[in-house]
């Protein structure tokens, strides 16, 4: 029961970040609450006992922390750091394989990385609204189902702040 509750707590504040993020214009603020989101996403898989998807968050954090102090700074991020962050990735994922399922954090979480790391905001937003879809997938398997509720309010945000961004050459 208690183990629900802070599945819960912490999925709903991953959920909240998560979609205040997508509705950012700059792609630095999108980053830098996503910050946040992927680490209440860790705590929440931790919970649960899901390590793969736990490391990938655990990852995203510190990714999207050092591509925000980047971005922020209207600095360009090193492609070193792309690649490194994309072989740590890989390399967790061998690490944490569990079958076929550990693969869809470690697939969507390299597009994640990918799509922080170009210039356009709105790479961001079409990558979480298709992994949105997945996650629903993935959530409902490991028994992460309050972040159900939050990937499909992911489907609707990412919806609505690629329609509001359209013109916007971010």
């Amino acid at each position: 029961m208690i183990k629900n509750i802070i599945v819960g707590l912490f999925g709903v504040l991953a959920i909240f970040f998560w979609i205040i993020s997508i509705q950012e214009k700059r792609q630095y603020k999108i980053i830098y609450l996503q910050m946040f989101a992927n680490l209440f996403y860790t705590i929440e898989y931790l919970v649960l006992g899901v390590l793969s998807a736990a490391s990938m968050n655990f990852v995203s954090t510190i990714r999207c922390y050092l591509f925000y102090r980047k971005k922020k700074e209207r600095r360009k991020v090193p492609e070193v750091w792309l690649i490194g962050f994309i072989s740590l990735l890989v390399i967790l994922g061998i690490i944490t394989y569990n079958g076929y399922l550990s693969l869809i954090p470690i697939i969507i979480t390299i597009f994640y990385t990918i799509s922080s790391y170009l210039k356009k905001a709105k790479w961001i937003r079409i990558v979480v609204l298709i992994a949105a879809f997945i996650w629903i997938y993935y959530n409902y398997v490991v028994g992460a189902y309050v972040v159900i509720i939050g990937n499909i309010l992911e489907i609707l945000s990412s919806s609505i702040s690629l329609i509001r961004y359209r013109k916007e050459s971010e």
